[in-house]
C-alpha cells in the first residue's frame, strides 16, 4: 500500500510540476526572428516585423500569403492525457481574401476566413496533450493585406483523469 502511495505521489508530483509552465519558444516573436520556429508552406510574405500596430511587444509574426497559407509551428514537450491552454491574439484588417487557423495535436481549434479583429486574444481550454510531443502550428493568407499573430502561449493544466487506488 506504501509503494502505490508512493507511486500515485510520484505521478501527482510529475503532473503538477509540468502545470502552469510555458511551452512555446518566443511566442511573443521578441528575439526579431523565428527563433522556436519551424516555417512551412507558401512563406512568400511570411515575416517577423517591428510592431506597426497596437500591440503590447515589439514584434509580431505577419502573413500577407497568397494563395496557399504560410505555416508557422513548434513541437511542443507534453505529457499524454495533460490538459493545456493555447492562447494568441491576432490582428486582421482585411474583409477578403483572409484565411487562419491554429492546431493544436492535429486538431482544429480556431479557423476562420475574412473576418476582421483589431487585436484580439483568444483562449482555447482543456485541449490534450497527444504524446511527449505535440505539433503546435498557424496557418495564415491574406490579400491585399496582412494577418499578425502575437503573445503564442501554451500552458498546462491538470490530468485528464487520476488513477484511482487498489485495495
Amino acid at each position: 500500500m506504501k509503494k502505490l502511495a508512493a507511486a500515485l505521489a510520484l505521478t501527482f508530483a510529475a503532473f503538477s510540476a509540468h502545470a502552469g509552465v510555458e511551452l512555446v519558444t518566443n511566442g511573443n516573436f521578441e528575439t526579431g526572428n523565428f527563433t522556436g520556429w519551424t516555417k512551412s508552406g507558401n512563406n512568400s510574405l511570411s515575416d517577423i516585423i517591428s510592431n506597426n500596430v497596437t500591440s503590447n511587444t515589439t514584434y509580431v509574426w505577419r502573413s500577407g500569403a497568397t494563395g496557399s497559407p504560410a505555416v508557422i509551428s513548434q513541437t511542443l514537450q507534453t505529457q499524454a492525457g495533460m490538459l493545456y491552454t493555447l492562447s494568441f491574439d491576432v490582428f486582421n484588417t482585411a474583409t477578403t481574401g483572409a484565411f487562419f487557423s491554429a492546431d493544436f495535436g492535429g486538431n482544429v481549434v480556431a479557423n476562420w476566413s475574412n473576418q476582421q479583429y483589431n487585436w484580439t486574444h483568444f483562449t482555447f481550454t482543456d485541449l490534450v496533450g497527444t504524446g511527449t510531443s505535440t505539433l503546435l502550428s498557424f496557418r495564415a493568407r491574406n490579400y491585399p493585406s496582412f494577418i499578425r499573430i502575437d503573445n503564442v502561449s501554451v500552458v498546462a493544466g491538470a490530468a485528464t483523469s487520476v488513477p484511482e487506488p487498489t485495495s
